[in-house]
């Protein structure tokens, strides 16, 4: 018998919770630390931008993972992870983010290495369904911001310098859905790497070709995605051990 999707009160409250820590941890590590005191017009703006693009890549990756989750039979709640949110915002402070502020937690007895795979799977696929979704307003219904911040980092979100916001948005969401793709514990690349290396390697290939020919991503990310992979393998093996 299929259960019915359904947020709980509780589990509402940690969901918006960890929405609002996210979008302000992201506005942080982009803004700077200061940028709070010395130019707080831009400082909300921003953080009203990473609420729409950071915020809801956030939780609707993790709606996935429910969706997935409960399709199987499984009973599934997202949960707040306290001390995860204290160590997102100090990381930001220090232009670096270490974003798991929550995550959906699964309770059931059937579920196995395939479904498991799946249920991981569904969170990138949403990041990357609200990729799409993101580039095709900045084609229809481009909207542009200045700030003062240094955000040359970000060079090919600029035109003619002012701050594309829905290529932003794109942007956020496939280092989103990338970044949770790393085959390290417990992120969702472990699940589906463990479960198909095919299916993990034909996936990530495609969105790698997707988001460099959109111009979102140069090889440089690409490069650097592969760096991280070593480190967050290392990582996760100093940590978790071996973990299935």
């Amino acid at each position: 018998m299929k259960r019915l999707f359904y947020i709980e009160p509780g589990e509402a409250i940690e969901i918006l919770i960890s929405v609002l820590a996210i979008s302000f941890a992201f506005t942080l590590l982009f803004t700077g630390p200061t940028s709070v005191f010395s130019n707080p017009k831009e400082f909300f703006v921003f953080m009203a931008l990473s609420l729409v693009t950071v915020g809801s890549g956030f939780i609707l990756h993790e709606m996935g993972h429910k969706i997935a989750a409960i399709y199987y039979g499984a009973y599934a709640r997202f949960q707040m992870w306290i001390q995860g949110l204290v160590l997102m915002i100090i990381t930001s402070l220090f232009g670096f983010l270490f974003a798991a502020p929550g995550a959906v937690y699964i309770y059931a007895q059937n579920i196995g290495k395939k479904e498991n795979g799946i249920i991981s799977l569904c969170g990138p696929i949403v990041n990357f369904m609200l990729m799409f979704v993101f580039f095709f307003l900045s084609i229809i219904f481009p909207r542009y911001l200045y700030f003062s911040f240094d955000l040359s980092f970000l060079s090919s979100l600029f035109q003619g310098g002012s701050f594309e916001v829905w290529r932003f948005g794109a942007y956020i969401n496939l280092v989103l859905g990338m970044f949770n793709m790393l085959p390290a514990y417990p992120l969702d690349g472990s699940k589906v790497f463990n479960w198909s290396k095919l299916i993990w390697m034909a996936f990530l290939s495609l969105v790698f070709i997707i988001g460099l020919n959109m111009g979102l991503i140069t090889i440089g990310y690409v490069i650097a995605w592969a760096v991280m992979l070593v480190i967050w393998v290392v990582i996760s093996s100093l940590i978790f051990g071996k973990r299935q």
